[in-house]
């Protein structure tokens, strides 16, 4: 079985979303498939470092494509739907995220950089971080009290 797809060029402009919201990404294409065929579309954030570009696959969504059997160039279209997981649960921090599209054991893909701005990330481990010198202490005074109260007892005695 063939399947030619080309995906259209996005031309989004950059959006700013908030971790727990959903993302709905609705693409056109064109295709030719001799016979009735689904095929999985995929999206997701992506950021790049020097080491290239990754995706941030806890966010990723998917959705089913039912693409009827054409001899000759037709245009479809898609809709899948992803979720922006808060960096708490192993999703994405806050910052700027490119958008990939693409679908699934095909070179059907389509990217644009710096898309999507993420925010309202809460920075729980910084309250941690700030409480743990008082945790310390009173772990100290907590081991000190017991031995200086068996020294008091062991000079009473003498």
């Amino acid at each position: 079985m063939a399947l030619d797809i080309v995906l259209a060029p996005m031309a989004l402009e950059p959006k700013t979303f908030n971790v727990g919201e959903k993302i709905r990404v609705t693409v056109s294409f064109k295709y030719v498939v001799g016979v009735n065929t689904t095929v999985k579309l995929l999206a997701g954030p992506y950021y790049t470092n020097i080491f290239g570009k990754h995706l941030v696959s806890p966010c990723v969504g998917q959705a089913d494509i039912e693409l009827p059997a054409s001899s000759t160039p037709a245009d479809g279209t898609g809709t899948v739907d992803f979720i922006l997981i808060a960096k708490s649960l192993g999703g994405i921090d806050n910052g700027t995220y490119g958008l990939r599209v693409w679908i699934e054991d095909t070179s059907a893909v389509a990217e644009q950089d710096n898309v999507i701005i993420v925010s309202g990330n809460t920075v729980s481990g910084d309250m941690f971080s700030s409480m743990l010198p008082m945790v310390m202490m009173l772990m100290m005074v907590g081991m000190i009290v017991p031995l200086t109260k068996q020294m008091g007892e062991g000079a009473e005695e003498e």
